[in-house]
């Protein structure tokens, strides 16, 4: 297949600018409209993750020694602590809940109640509990629901809509009943009194143990600002340095060009976290740092090629050499854009919570990075070439023996010291005549 020697980058950049104008502004009303979805990393509160599942069994130790309760390798582990020492017991997670709990009941000192025989052994929960310390009061174990019974993330929000600031996602598939919870909290508020309410209320909407705390975790006011400043503080650097080193390594406007494309990437980003309404966190913060470096990678490619093409023809005009640079690059900008995404996609597809959403922002963000560098900065470049100190064809003044101006110091000193050197035979010569 023949290859493009030029692609029409530079005619066709209004277009270009009317498209990534379109963004922008599009990113900006999202952003007064909506706003951000903060996550827990820089908004104060308390978050949960609950699931919902069917109480299955309730076992208690009456023995006065101690019990511990564990999962390992798909077994259940029972250790009992005597005066001989430690006993332990593994029972596998396979059948239904019936034989679970017959089996266990075979322990001296443990007292099984089944609550629901028909639930799967295989599809036991272990929550914010595990491994649970058995005593005579009983401990609930839950198992993931296995028939159409669900309860959807409506129900949830609803059970929860009398508390303020309440953010309520779904995790994972939706047989799985997994929920995020996140409430923000005002300076001096208990949240240990905060945790309490929101399980009680659960349990008021769905059941007693019917709700299992997987994951709880509270974040200060001054925490979420410091990580707030801090993230800032990480992107603005990394444009700084970027800009210094594309500057150091090619010139000014091939540096000014790459930074005005990677804020570029860096809003289109943004507005589409505001637009499918994720949690900004720092997994996002994340993304966006790698994202830059990734379309900077790209940007570089590209510069180089014209960099080299200008080289060998200073006197073409810079929007030949810019569309020649893109004809060039095009390929390997789009392949290396495409096997990463190949890579990818399988984690937007499979993965779940944060590894889902940084996922889903890296993939937008190579599509995105791809095309600011192959179409905006390259015209960046083309617009800057038009002040004549920016402009890359300039050559800079090498002191290279093959400059014009160095050859011609070097013929003038060259024949200076021939004069001195004549000046010297002379005198030399006349002095040997007059003796």
């Amino acid at each position: 297949m023949a290859r493009l020697e030029r692609i029409p980058v530079v005619r066709s950049r209004w277009l270009i600018v009317g498209f990534s104008a379109l963004l922008i502004l599009l990113s900006a009303a999202l952003l007064f409209i909506k706003g951000f979805n903060l996550g827990i990393d820089f908004e104060s509160g308390l978050s949960q993750r609950v699931q919902v599942a069917p109480s299955g069994l309730k076992v208690s130790f009456e023995g006065s020694q101690g019990a511990k309760l564990s999962v390992s390798d798909g077994h259940l582990v029972l250790e009992i602590r005597d005066s001989g020492g430690v006993k332990a017991s593994t029972f596998a997670l396979e059948g239904s809940v019936a034989d679970l709990a017959k089996a266990m009941e075979a322990v001296d000192g443990i007292d099984v109640t089944v609550i629901d025989p028909s639930l799967d052994a295989s599809l036991l929960i272990t929550g914010f509990g595990f491994p649970a310390t058995l005593t005579q009061s009983p401990f609930v174990l839950n198992f993931a629901a296995s028939d159409g019974s669900l309860v959807t993330i409506d129900l949830v929000r609803k059970a929860l809509s009398d508390l303020r600031n309440v953010k309520v996602q779904s995790v994972g598939e939706a047989i799985d009943q997994v929920y995020q919870i996140r409430i923000g909290l005002e300076d001096g508020a208990d949240s240990q009194a905060l945790e309490r309410q929101v399980s009680g209320m659960l349990d008021a909407a769905f059941g007693p143990d019917e709700v299992v705390t997987l994951e709880s975790s509270y974040i200060g006011a001054k925490f979420s600002a410091s990580l707030i400043t801090g993230s800032l503080k990480a992107v603005g650097i990394a444009v700084a340095l970027i800009l210094v080193y594309v500057w150091l390594r090619f010139e000014l406007a091939y540096a000014i060009g790459s930074v005005l494309a990677l804020i570029h990437d860096v809003i289109c980003m943004l507005g589409l976290v505001l637009l499918c309404g994720f949690e900004l966190s720092s997994t996002t913060i994340a993304a966006l740092l790698t994202i830059i470096g990734y379309s900077l990678n790209n940007s570089i490619v590209i510069f180089d090629r014209v960099r080299e093409n200008i080289k060998a023809n200073r006197l073409i005009e810079v929007s030949e050499h810019v569309d020649r640079a893109v004809a060039q690059s095009l390929a390997r900008t789009t392949w290396s854009s495409v096997t990463t995404l190949l890579a990818i996609l399988p984690l937007c597809i499979l993965a779940g919570g944060d590894i889902q959403l940084f996922a889903l922002e890296m993939s937008f963000g190579i599509l995105i990075g791809t095309y600011s560098s192959n179409f905006i900065a390259p015209n960046i470049l083309f617009w800057l070439a038009k002040n004549p100190k920016l402009d890359p064809r300039k050559e800079k003044k090498s002191r290279s023996l093959d400059d014009e101006d160095v050859a011609r110091d070097l013929m003038g000193d060259t024949r200076k010291a021939f004069d001195v050197s004549n000046d010297h035979f002379s005198k030399y010569r006349q002095k040997r005549e007059g003796k």
